[in-house]
């Protein structure tokens, strides 16, 4: 028996965020705005956030910065209920954060500082415990640079030795990011990037094409997220299969692809089969797009369990 239903590892930034944005202001002038927030983000952290806040026994595995900014992400992460036991302290460099000035269509361009997430690792002391958990989340690859490699394959092979559901994504792709990513696939049970990210590493674009590539490589099941088209899944059993995104009037697509695969691992708890997981995992990105930052108007399993069964579907009479 393990002590977390799921253990979220890796990329952790502080995101302050503004909306709506529609430029910058020439000189020192100012533009007055209708919301500015801080939030736990990235790939690995927003995911375990919105784990716990939809009723799991998370442990948040990174490191931050000796800083205020590292105080405050800390202290959010416990007030969600996130176990920060291993969450580590760099003085050395200050921890990851982004300035996401937000259109009124949703989108964010980012002023980011990578900080902390080129010197976290999980150390060989915090081993065990970070395995500790029924489903191991690795978030981030591409930013991690110190864990990038040698350390996240052993990571995750041991994950797999151990007999963890194991669940990956990772962030701004490039050509370089592939040979980071090829040596984890055959240790991912469920690879959940966005068609972008994907088509970027894959070197190919159609969805059907893209994740055949990536089961060839040794993911068993392939969820791509599709933005506002849904998203397309090859499950390691059956049929393909493609759910369109929920209609809703979106506020900020910040987090969306992390809380998708927040609720992909909280399906996958509950012992759903992968397209009741992917349907769930459609109404939390919904929730999150529908407010501002990456844990959006998400409140509970039960309120999103209710949107799932009653937001309108795009396409849909």
């Amino acid at each position: 028996m393990t002590k977390f239903d799921v253990s979220a590892v890796g990329f952790a930034v502080l995101d302050i965020l503004g909306r709506p944005v529609t430029r910058i202001p020439e000189g020192g002038r100012a533009d007055f705005i209708e919301e500015i927030r801080m939030t736990v983000a990235g790939t690995a952290a927003a995911t375990g956030m919105d784990c716990a806040i939809l009723g799991l026994k998370t442990q948040m595995v990174t490191t931050v910065g000796e800083d205020d900014m590292g105080d405050f992400l800390i202290a959010k992460m416990q007030r969600y209920g996130m176990d920060t036991g291993l969450v580590r302290r760099d003085g050395s460099v200050q921890i990851s954060a982004t300035i996401l000035p937000v259109r009124p269509n949703g989108e964010r361009p980012a002023l980011h500082v990578p900080g902390t997430a080129t010197t976290f690792t999980v150390a060989e002391a915090d081993l065990d415990a970070a395995l500790d958990a029924r489903i191991i989340h690795l978030g981030g690859t591409g930013l991690l640079k110190s864990f990038d490699g040698e350390p996240s394959v052993a990571f995750l092979k041991r994950a797999k030795e151990l007999g963890r559901t194991t669940t990956f994504d990772l962030i701004q792709a490039n050509p370089d990011t592939v040979t980071l990513v090829k040596p984890l696939l055959p240790y991912i049970d469920y690879f959940v990037p966005s068609i972008d990210e994907a088509a970027e590493i894959a070197g190919l674009e159609n969805p059907a094409e893209v994740a055949r590539y990536f089961k060839a490589q040794g993911v068993r099941n392939v969820l791509l997220t599709l933005g506002g088209d849904g998203v397309y899944v090859d499950p390691e059993q059956g049929e393909p299969f493609t759910l369109p995104a929920h209609d809703i009037d979106v506020v900020d697509t910040t987090g969306c692809g992390d809380s998708f695969t927040a609720g992909i691992i909280v399906g996958l708890t509950k012992g759903w089969d992968l397209r009741q997981c992917a349907r769930f995992a459609s109404a939390v990105a919904a929730k999150v797009a529908m407010g501002l930052g990456s844990d959006g108007k998400l409140t509970s399993f039960d309120d999103t369990l209710e949107a799932m069964n009653s937001l309108p579907l795009k396409g849909q009479n």
